[in-house]
């Protein structure tokens, strides 16, 4: 049942604005408050940005061309710059002045003809930025990265991931890095007559290569997975294309009006053996899953936390919030933990009470036991996520930073304190819409009092579209 939510225009619809502007210099900006000294290093967002091409307006969140933005934080002084990454897909329809490509919720644009000469999509590059192996990266799910200069945001290109990815590969927006070994690994999913999902692994030094090829036995949606130090693990929850998705073949419908939910079939869940490359596959029921939080190893048994919804009505989210109408979830998410045991049973309990998406750990815990679950949750008499958490997965206890009412923060990036011993020793890095101030801006907060709000807050010379994804790169790693 759809909840239209009472407020003025002034509201959550802000972020679903298109924002063409682009700051390809770096602005100073002022700061509220006192940046911590140890905050030193760039925090990099990306989202799209474009939601109206040329006067038509994209329906699906996931539609839009990817804007990479920058906040340097040094000396307790801010510097902004933002760029929209020029992929393939957004010069040719620039140049053609009218929108060409589909998209995860749009079809590919014109009559049957056209349609079928861009039925293939081209990535939006909107929806993670990762900096590794001396590379920063804007990723989708349905190809291959975007390079961007990390100083400038200009766009350097395509990267093929050292030749392991031809042109019609894809790989996804949630790379998981192992901090013992500095590698990074990723998954893509290729379909076909049949779906296969490679693995990919690549060095600190930035040399990547495809460690297996694992075939599926749908043409599921998988968009994030997780790592251990001994497994990968791939989530498959019940929804995917048809057998065969002749409406998406022809262009007659876009890949997200393709998905089917079918909970009959269980989540499964698939292993990968880092060392022995043993492929083992357990069965739950059925559950959707957007974000996993962390995932380590307990003994001989594989953990996995996760942001677990009780159906796939958060696909109908999307869209209404594109059409302006609030949508209320029937099924949200909650954190949930999957325990994988050697004997191939698998169970599921729920951590907390809370409403959670946007999980991110402490990066001293990737790939280890956690002792936080950082997110974004919601008020009770709200429908949107507006307000940062940290969450104890033992207790289920949950603190939550103040906000008011119009204000929505995005996915909150901890950035380990220096010297930290524990995983509520961070700074959280949050971009929020404060809707009925008309701005966004970058708020600070304290992992160790999350309560006390904001030490510091950053004004920003535009509203940001509320965006996915983002990571802190530390000033070492970055070039001048």
């Amino acid at each position: 049942m759809l909840t239209e939510k009472r407020t003025t225009t002034e509201d959550w619809r802000l972020g679903f604005q298109s924002l063409e502007t682009e700051i390809g210099d770096g602005v100073e900006l002022a700061v509220e408050g006192t940046l911590p000294s140890d905050l030193e290093g760039t925090l990099f967002r990306v989202g799209p940005a474009r939601h109206d091409v040329y006067g038509e307006r994209y329906p699906h969140w996931f539609d839009g061309d990817g804007m990479v933005h920058a906040l340097r934080l040094s000396g307790g002084r801010a510097e902004y710059r933002n760029r929209f990454v020029a992929t393939d897909k957004k010069r040719e329809e620039d140049t053609a002045g009218r929108r060409l490509y589909g998209a995860f919720g749009a079809r590919p644009a014109g009559g049957p003809l056209a349609r079928l000469r861009h039925v293939l999509p081209k990535s939006a590059a909107n929806t993670n930025v990762v900096f590794h192996g001396g590379k920063l990266l804007a990723l989708w799910e349905a190809g291959r990265p975007w390079r961007v200069d990390p100083v400038t945001l200009e766009t350097i290109g395509e990267d093929d991931m050292s030749g392991t990815m031809g042109s019609r590969q894809a790989i996804s927006a949630h790379p998981k890095l192992d901090r013992a070994t500095g590698e990074m690994w990723n998954f893509g999913v290729d379909y076909g007559p049949s779906t296969h999902v490679s693995l990919y692994r690549t060095t600190a030094e930035g040399v990547t290569t495809r460690e297996a090829k694992l075939r599926i036995d749908f043409g599921a949606m998988i968009h994030d997975f997780a790592l251990t130090p001994t497994r990968a693990v791939l989530i498959v929850a019940p929804i995917g294309l048809p057998r065969i998705p002749l409406g998406l073949m022809t262009g007659q419908k876009s890949y997200g009006d393709s998905l089917r939910w079918m909970p009959s079939r269980g989540t499964a869940v698939v292993t990968y053996d880092r060392r022995t490359g043993e492929v083992r596959r357990y069965d739950a029921d059925a559950f959707m899953m957007f974000h996993t939080v962390n995932a380590f190893d307990d003994g001989d048994d594989v953990v996995v936390d996760l942001c677990a919804y009780g159906d796939a009505g958060v696909m109908r989210f999307f869209t209404e919030v594109m059409a302006g109408r609030g949508y209320r979830l029937p099924a949200p998410p909650r954190p949930s933990r999957l325990t994988l045991r050697p004997d191939g049973t698998v169970s599921r309990s729920q951590l907390s009470e809370t409403i959670l998406e946007f999980p991110r750990v402490a990066g001293r815990s990737l790939c280890q036991d956690h002792r936080r679950i950082y997110g974004v949750s919601q008020a009770e008499d709200d429908f949107f996520l507006s307000t940062p958490v940290a969450v104890d997965p033992e207790s289920g206890k949950t603190w939550s930073a103040p906000m008011e009412r119009g204000q929505y923060a995005g996915e909150v990036v901890p950035v380990t304190k220096t010297g930290a011993t524990s995983d509520d020793e961070v700074w959280l890095l949050t971009l929020v819409l404060d809707a009925p101030a008309g701005r966004s801006e970058l708020r600070v907060l304290d992992g160790e009092g999350l309560e006390a709000g904001p030490v510091a807050t950053i004004p920003l010379p535009h509203v940001v579209p509320f965006g996915f994804h983002g990571n802190w790169v530390r000033s070492s790693q970055l070039p001048s």
